[in-house]
């Protein structure tokens, strides 16, 4: 691989004789990192750095310090340091800001500072700061656009990419589709190396609408492009999602195939946090399958890298994933506590929409130990505690379906989550024949959403959801580092019309309502409201 196959950004005006040394330094570390030998990249980025921190650095300098700043994040991201990531990109954007005030772009410092806003809202992501991380894509794109030349259009494309995966993500996905064939058209005009991403996306596109040929063709093209490209470490993920389509289509043998050698190519290409993300899918599939021996063989070693780097939403599911397992076997206090591991990871990351979720899995476990109690006492001890649980989760997770707009995003979250966590509540309101409270829930259930509400309800964004109970984040793909972005979250470019929250319901006036402590407990817990100020008579 030469300099010239190199994807990424060029720059305009060159930095002169003066900083040769550091420009053959900074191109030999992208060479390195684009075959995966991120610690030799690392070191060749340091030296090249040191040659930038002198006292009388020019603009072309901190120009140059920003690019290897910039791609010093982006290592040190796929090695799981997110706190080096992001200090690492503030240094860069610090660095791009310093060039500007000297020199304007006159070396391309501006096209800089979008690829690292763009990799860095890829960091925020991976530790739940959506907010900050939405600011930094729109930021990007605020810059680049669509591009026309040069490292415009290159960026263009990244910028363009993240739009898809962001659209994927909300499961919006006739937009994602055509914020996908942008991508491609870009990619194809400016450098087909480039057209693996959005091929990748649009199978994570036809995956979501149940077309697995398509998926799995549409992932063939794109690690055949990769390939082609030289880019060992995309090839390896578009192998991954090859692995996860087999997975979703009933092939679990060639799905952990598949999973298996995308995970040792990402190990050998030193990139440990994207081999435990692997890792945790194949853990995920041999539980699905009934091996939980191997999951869990496969889980540990995964949580512990996703915790070293602060993987908010990736070690919330592997957490949830090992409490299943723990559960399964019969051990109910280490199932509760991993359960609550991932419980404070949701809250920390103020991912409070899937707090309800991770109730409901601990509900079914103190269910099934509830069914195993040997006194009467202690089942039902353990019923009312399963039922605290469970009742709260359901009336939250409906609530939750009114924050979706109408469509398929939203039939399916009532359908694989909302209802069958409300009918456990049901069932286990019934074993413990409170009468009253079930009819006061069916009516709940019963009662319609206004048309038309003046804001979206405040539930934050929702993954996509396989069967219930259980949940792996939306697959989408990202450019490599210094160009890549994940974006989930909800976002004011993208407006859509939403249902209000239905009423409050007074069942009998004669009767203090049985399940208003239950809402007013739901709302307190999970901090958002799950029906609104207005009460009416159902009789």
């Amino acid at each position: 691989m030469t300099d010239d196959d190199v994807i990424g950004l060029r720059g305009k005006e060159t930095s002169g004789p003066r900083w040769a040394a550091f420009r053959e330094l900074n191109n030999k570390a992208a060479v390195l990192a684009g075959k995966g030998q991120a610690a030799e990249a690392i070191a060749l980025l340091h030296q090249a750095l040191e040659l930038t921190y002198v006292e009388d650095v020019d603009a072309a300098g901190l120009d140059g310090r920003a690019r290897a700043l910039g791609n010093l994040a982006g290592l040190a991201e796929g090695q799981g340091d997110t706190d080096a990531a992001l200090r690492l990109a503030e240094q860069a954007l610090e660095a791009c800001y310093a060039a500007e005030a000297r020199a304007g772009d006159r070396y391309g410092t501006v096209a800089v500072r979008a690829s690292v806003l763009v990799n860095r809202c890829q960091t925020l992501q991976l530790l739940g700061r959506l907010d900050e991380a939405l600011a930094d894509v729109n930021g990007a794109l605020d810059i680049v656009g669509e591009g026309e030349e040069g490292d415009d259009a290159y960026l263009a494309v990244s910028a363009n990419n993240t739009r898809t995966v962001l659209l994927i993500g909300l499961e919006r996905l006739e937009e994602a589709e055509a914020a996908a064939q942008l991508t491609l058209r870009l990619a194809a005009a400016r450098d087909p190396r480039l057209t693996g991403y959005p091929y990748s996306n649009l199978a994570a596109i036809a995956q979501a609408l149940n077309d697995h040929e398509a998926a799995m063709g549409y992932l063939r093209l794109a690690e055949q492009v990769h390939t082609a490209a030289g880019d060992a470490l995309a090839a390896a993920l578009a192998v991954a999602n090859q692995g996860r389509a087999a997975m979703r289509a009933g092939d679990a043998a060639t799905g952990q195939r598949l999973l298996a050698a995308a995970e040792q190519a990402f190990s050998d290409g030193q990139q440990p946090l994207r081999a435990a993300e692997l890792r945790y899918s194949r853990a995920h599939a041999a539980f699905q399958a009934g091996d939980t021996a191997l999951a869990a063989e496969l889980l540990g070693p995964a949580i512990e890298v996703l915790r070293q780097a602060g993987h908010a939403a990736m070690l919330t599911e592997a957490l949830a994933v090992q409490g299943d397992i723990l559960a399964a076997a019969g051990d109910y206090d280490k199932a509760e506590e991993s359960y609550l591991a991932a419980w404070q990871v949701c809250e920390q990351s103020g991912a409070r929409y899937h707090l309800a979720r991770l109730d409901m899995r601990r509900s079914f476990a103190v269910a099934d130990q509830a069914a195993a109690a040997r006194t009467e006492r202690r089942r039902t001890r353990l019923l009312r505690r399963a039922f605290d649980l469970s009742l709260t989760s359901a009336l939250a997770t409906d609530a939750i379906r009114h924050g979706f707009a109408p469509g398929r995003a939203r039939e399916r979250w009532a359908a694989t989550v909302a209802i069958p966590a409300m009918a456990h509540a049901l069932s286990l309101a019934a074993a413990l024949r409170d009468g009253a409270l079930v009819s006061e829930l069916l009516e709940h259930m019963s009662a319609t959403v206004s048309l038309h509400a003046s804001a979206p309800v405040e539930s934050g964004p929702v993954d996509e959801v396989p069967d219930f109970p259980t949940l792996e984040p939306a697959q989408g793909e990202r450019l490599s580092f210094t160009a890549s972005a994940l974006v989930t979250g909800d976002s004011p470019d993208f407006p859509a019309t939403r249902f209000a929250l239905p009423p409050r319901l007074r069942v009998n006036p004669w009767r203090e309502s049985q399940l208003e402590p239950w809402i007013r407990e739901t709302e307190r817990r999970y901090g958002f409201p799950i029906r609104s100020g207005e009460v009416i008579d159902t009789w």
